[in-house]
């Protein structure tokens, strides 16, 4: 089977309900004063609201997507994921997204298609199935050459 074209696209949780951007900010703020009076310290709440900001800034932000010959990469505002195809032992795709992962549990990679533009998302899921389907035919044919 040959290689699907290279796909990407940009996925952002929030992009369809802004109301979760304003309940994630709320929250954030909350935690972060409730840790800065427990603290006795603005400044350690103030670390606390950029490091909660920074750990969620996928689901507000959003991230860049990527399926190429090379693997897989989910690149948020502050950090960067990818699998080789190599790498990859699981590949389920699903009506909400789709979910990659390594052999040892570690390391897998999650798309979530309700936060892909609507105008974009059949496109994307059916690039997702291409690309399930490829990997599940290299994947064969490498056991094969393995145990032949």
């Amino acid at each position: 089977m040959a290689m699907p074209e290279p796909t990407q696209w940009s996925e952002c949780l929030a992009r369809e309900r802004p109301g979760r951007r304003v309940l994630l900010a709320a929250v954030i703020v909350a935690l972060a004063v409730a840790v800065g009076v427990a603290a006795q310290e603005w400044f350690v709440g103030a670390l606390t609201a950029v490091g909660l900001a920074a750990v969620t800034a996928e689901g507000w932000a959003g991230c860049r997507c990527v399926v190429d010959g090379h693997g897989i990469v989910r690149a948020g505002p502050f950090r960067r994921r990818h699998l080789s195809w190599a790498s990859v032992a699981t590949f389920t795709v699903e009506e909400a997204g789709a979910t990659l992962a390594r052999g040892t549990g570690r390391g897998a990679i999650s798309f979530h298609l309700d936060g892909v533009a609507p105008s974009r998302r059949e496109r994307v899921h059916h690039a997702l199935h291409a690309w399930q389907a490829w990997w599940l035919t290299s994947r064969t044919a490498t056991e094969r050459s393995n145990h032949g």
